[in-house]
């Protein structure tokens, strides 16, 4: 919520619109999160999915980031940008192993 906060406070209100409108989107306001997670992991949707991860992303949240990619890659597994993405929510929870893994699978394709 900081990036928000501080986007809307900065002048930045383009930025705040569409995050909010992202999670609009995303999130149905009568259901509680466990239920709203559950359904965005259904979609097939990568667009909706990426801008969820974007926003989650700026909040810190790589545990969420994590589980998005994850979703995202099972969608198209030959995008490395998923991969890279997933590699670095691994990264930053300390699950070195396995970004490592992931890391190199995308250096070894390029």
């Amino acid at each position: 919520y900081y990036g928000f906060f501080r986007s809307f406070f900065a002048g930045n209100v383009l930025a705040c619109k569409n995050r909010i409108s992202m999670l609009e989107r995303c999130i149905d306001p009568n259901a509680d999160l466990q239920t709203a997670l559950e359904e965005m992991l259904k979609t097939d949707d990568k667009d909706l999915i990426w801008g969820m991860y974007v926003l989650v992303r700026e909040m810190g949240d790589w545990y969420l980031c994590e589980v998005l990619c994850r979703r995202l890659c099972e969608i198209d597994p030959d995008e490395l940008a998923y991969k890279n993405n997933l590699a670095r929510a691994l990264s930053y929870q300390g699950k070195y192993a396995q970004a490592e893994a992931l890391y190199r699978q995308c250096w070894e394709v390029r």
